[in-house]
């Protein structure tokens, strides 16, 4: 028996199958403009967006200020 890891980009998915999300809008701090607690993805196949909460209980902040990224 071989102890053979297979490499880490064969195990990837093809390109094509492949849905990444970029950063459409910034959610940050009212107070303090320079800390993040949200960022929402747009998925270039799909066209879904996702927000993503950076705050402590990973939920929504009750107080934000929305910046888009355009």
């Amino acid at each position: 028996m071989t102890d053979h890891k297979p490499d880490a980009r064969t195990c990837l998915q093809p390109a094509a199958e492949c849905d990444v999300g970029n950063p459409v809008e910034w959610m940050v701090d009212p107070d303090h403009p320079d800390k993040i607690l949200g960022v929402t993805y747009e998925f270039c196949h799909t066209g879904t967006r996702k927000t993503v909460w950076y705050t402590h209980n990973k939920r929504r902040a009750k107080s934000f200020v929305v910046v888009d990224v355009n």
